[in-house]
Order: C-alpha cells, then structure tokens, then sequence
C-alpha cells in the first residue's frame, strides 16, 4: 500500500465545509508555515548579493516568499484568523516569532550561506508541500502545488546554479562548512516523529506523509544534487540540532520526485493515464473556439484559454518524456481529426457546436470536468502529477467560472431554450468523462498510488458542482447519473464527524 493512499478520503473546499478540528489544526500549522514565509527578518537579510543581476534574483525570491505568505494569509483569513499580528513578529527580529522555527533564527553571514540555505532550506519548503498535495481541504492543497513550484523548480535549483559558480570559483570548502552549519537545523524543520500533532494531521487529511518520510526525501534530493557538486552530507544524516532520528524505512511506501524515478511496475499505467490527459489537451486542434466568439475581447480570452490548455499539456508531455514516452505521435494522433486519438474520450471527439451560445454550455461542462477530474490524482505517487492536479484544478475551475458568467446574460435574454437543449445534449458524454466504476484500469491506478479518489467520488463532485451552475443559470439539471455510456450508481455516503458527507470515499488497501 502506497501513503498516499489513505484509509479514508475526503475533499473540502469552504471552510464552512471543515469540521471544527481540522480547522483547529490547519490554523496550527499555517500560521508556523506564515512566520516562515515572512522570517526575513531585516537583521538576517544581510548578505550581500555579489552582482547587480543576483540583487535582482533576491527580489524576485523575496516576492514569491511574499506571495506565497498572502496566500496562507487569505486560508487563515477564510478560517477567522487575522494573520498580522503573527506576520508583523516574524519580521521583528531574528529571534523573534512564538511560531518561528529554529532554523529560521540562524543568521546568514555571507553570500555563499545565502546561497547553500537555498540548497537546503528553500528545499525543506518544497519537500513540506508534498505532504499536502494530497490534503483533504482544496484550497490549501492548492497552495501547496503553487509553492512546490516555486521551492523546487525555482528557488533550489537556483541554489545549485550559484552553488556550482562559488565551487568554479575555488570555494568548494566555504560551501561545504555552510551545508555543515544549515543541515542539522533544517533536518529539525520537518519536526518530531510520531507526536500528537502529527498524529492529528495525518487523521484529520491535512497531511498525508508523516515528519520522517518528508524528512527522508529530503535527504534523498539534498544528496543527489550534492554528489553532483562534489560536496556531502553530514555524516550523522539524521542527527538535527533537536534530536537525532531513526532512519525510515522508504521500502513500506512509494513516492517519485520525478518521472525517471518511476519503477516498470508503475510505469505502464502511468503512461496510459498521462496519454489520457495528454490527447484532451491536444485533441482541440480541429476545434476553431475563437472564430464564433461575437467580439475582440472574447476572441482574446478563449486563445489565452487554448494557450494555457497547451501548457498544461506541456507538462504533461514532459511527465511522458520522463517515463520513456515519446509524446509527439500522441499529441498528433489527437489532432489528425475531432474522432481521431486511441486515447481521446468521447466527449472530445464529437463535432464542436458552431454558434456561441452552444459553445458556451460545452465549455462549461468540459471545463469543470477538466477541473473536477484532476481531484482523482491529488496526492499522486508521482510528484510532479500531483503537483500538476492542484494547479489544473484551480485552471480549469476559473475556467469554468468564466463561461458560466458568459452564459448568464445570453439565458436571460432570450437563449434559455437553446441552452437546455444544449446542456441535455453533452451533460451525458461529459459524465461519461471520469470512466467506469471498478474496472481494471482504476484498481490498478489505485493499487499503485497513481489516483487517490475513485471515479464515482470525483463524478459525485461534478454533479454537484453542474447542479449548483445549472441553478446558478436558471436552467434544468439533466438526470444526474445517466452518462451515454451508463447509468451510474449514487456514490455511496460515510458518516463524518457526526454527520453524512456526500463527499467521503474510502481507498481500498
């Protein structure tokens, strides 16, 4: 059994949808998390950048910091918290900061600890979020996948280049006594093993990895880019400044940081699951969104949408190319014609309506799908999906939002009857989208910790979510469960916390 897959499985995404304890808990570990976001204290900012381009580089680092502490702030805000008072100690001082972590009381003292900290610490970020890739509340699983992007892809491989400037330049030692002096401390940021908080966010969803097992693939990513600059871990590598650690046993779980990582077993439905994604974004080829768009503006607006669908299947590429994949045939097999592509659903293969109106409901059940879908692979095995699954998600459902607000006007002024039409007509094939329930291809994804919430979970959401535009809109819900394919089972309800939460679904181990 995977970590990722737990023994129960929730999605919330107001905060008037958590119980009272997870909220309790999500606000313990975000304002920590805010202190960290703003723990550059002006006493500890006092390393010097050596060119004007690495002043430039800083701020850009110290902007994203600042964005992705915005971010907590409005999570905090949403749950009554007013994140200020703990924002305006965090920048007091070093030392100061009831929630501020050791590591974030060490002064930097020159340019080439400023650099080996992004090596290590600002990876420490991005390993934390992998914890909650997977977390039960949306929004800040959300989070998570945007501050994975900028920790990983930005501030730690940034480290590496200078790292590897400062060793070209003869200072191999300087950066290995400042890997000797941040290791213990950051070692500790993942924080004790098996405590009654840890306990208590793994139940309650808001992590899904425990403190050792981040702490261990931390470990593994430091070393690798370690022993590609010559330099080396300490070695007491689980000796912190608090307390020295067991070893994990990585053998009992599962995670990938990248797609070369992936063993053969994983590899084949990984594959299959990414050439899915991989022919809905490229499968639009044919389809000339822009043309019936009735003005400029809206002409702009739907080529930024098909952009930022092609980017989005740019990664997915990417993930393919990883696993040895070569997805050039893929993405031109989809765009040969509407009904081409061996991996294309069938809600993407039928001929796209010509006039606006119709357009406007298709998009808005394709986007939401879209967005509803990528729920299935939050907490995937392999990272960087997971990481992709957050950020699709909150895409697509702008997305959505977007032609729904387009809708609005065009069913009060006249066009509520073509809409109806037009939403009986696709609602099926869109339901039909998530696939079916128990087949052999979704025990697998869910066996191997690819996919994390069944098929009727996530088709349950959108349901609900369709019923709430359709409302929105003044339309009619279609039958709710009937796809073109099948008419699909109601997904069963669990008890939580002493209520009945249409959204809980339990992963099989």
């Amino acid at each position: 059994m995977t970590t990722t897959n737990l023994p129960k499985r929730y999605f919330y995404f107001t905060p008037q949808e958590l119980p009272e304890e997870s909220k309790k808990y999500i606000i313990k570990v975000l304002t920590v998390q805010l202190q960290s976001e703003y723990a550059d204290a002006p006493d500890r900012s006092g390393a010097v950048c050596p060119t004007v381009e690495d002043k430039t580089w800083l701020d850009l680092q110290l902007a994203q910091e600042k964005q992705h502490g915005l971010g907590v702030s409005l999570i905090l805000r949403g749950l009554g918290v007013d994140a200020m008072p703990y924002i305006r100690e965090a920048e007091a001082s070093v030392l100061e900061g009831s929630r501020k972590l050791d590591y974030f009381r060490i002064r930097m003292d020159d340019w080439v600890e400023r650099t080996l900290t992004r090596v290590l610490a600002e990876r420490t970020g991005a390993i934390q979020t992998v914890a909650g890739l997977g977390g039960w509340y949306v929004p800040l699983a959300i989070w998570h996948a945007k501050n994975y992007m900028d920790e990983a892809l930005g501030h730690t491989v940034q480290g590496v280049r200078y790292a590897k400037d400062l060793i070209a330049q003869g200072r191999k030692e300087e950066c290995q006594n400042a890997v000797n002096k941040f290791y213990p401390s950051c070692l500790d940021i993942f924080g004790g093993v098996d405590t009654p908080n840890e306990k208590k966010y793994l139940e309650l969803g808001i992590k899904t990895l425990t403190n050792n097992q981040t702490r261990y693939l931390w470990i593994r990513s430091l070393e690798k880019d370690l022993n590609l600059l010559g330099l080396e871990i300490p070695k007491e590598r689980w000796k912190g400044d608090r307390q020295e650690y067991p070893p994990e046993d990585s053998e009992k779980w599962s995670l990938y940081l990248t797609p070369e990582e992936v063993p053969e077993k994983v590899r084949g439905a990984l594959g299959r699951l990414l050439s899915v994604w991989l022919q809905s974004k490229y499968g639009r080829q044919s389809d000339h969104l822009v043309f019936p768009a009735p003005s400029p503006e809206e002409k702009l607006a739907v080529a930024l949408q098909l952009k930022q669908e092609k980017a989005w299947g740019l990664d997915v590429a990417k993930m393919l190319r990883g696993l040895g994949i070569d997805p050039n045939p893929l993405a031109d097999d989809a765009e040969q014609s509407p009904e081409a592509g061996r991996y294309k659903l069938e809600f993407l293969k039928r001929p796209l309506p010509k006039i606006w109106e119709e357009i406007c409901v298709k998009q808005l059940l394709a986007a939401r799908a879209a967005a509803v879908g990528s729920l299935a692979t939050f907490g995937s095995c392999l990272i960087p999906l997971a990481v992709w699954s957050g950020l699709h998600y909150e895409g697509e459902a702008n997305f959505a939002e977007a032609w729904k607000e387009r809708l609005k006007p065009m069913v009060r002024g006249g066009a509520r009857e073509l809409c109806q039409k037009t939403l009986e007509e696709w609602y099926p094939y869109a339901l039909d989208l998530f696939g079916g329930d128990g087949t052999i291809n979704e025990q697998e994804y869910r066996n191997l910790g690819i996919k994390t919430a069944t098929n009727a979970h996530v088709r349950e959401i959108f349901i609900e979510f369709v019923g709430r535009d359709v409302a929105e809109l003044g339309l009619t819900m279609p039958e709710a469960c009937r796809g073109k394919k099948a008419t699909y089972q109601p997904f069963a309800r669990l008890e939580h916390a002493g209520k009945e939460e249409s959204r809980a679904a339990t992963v099989p181990a």
